[in-house]
């Protein structure tokens, strides 16, 4: 979840001379754990179902699967 978020940040902050004024790229990023028993497709739902949630709740967020206990 840290090294998302400080992946989201440097996105939101670099700025290139060639775009124009008030152009800004941002990104949505959804984390999800890997449970050996649940499998690799498992967790790419599980973090794609988060990344989805990122982006409804305003993009530009890091949101982290809920882990089933």
């Amino acid at each position: 979840e840290r090294v998302a978020e400080r992946l989201r940040r440097a996105v939101s902050e670099t700025r290139h001379p060639s775009w124009p004024a008030g152009v800004s790229v941002t990104a949505s990023i959804g984390v999800a754990a890997l449970d050996p028993q649940d499998g690799f497709d498992a967790c790419l739902a599980a973090a794609d179902h988060a990344l989805y949630r990122a982006k409804a709740e305003g993009r530009n967020v890091v949101r982290v699967a809920a882990r089933t206990p």
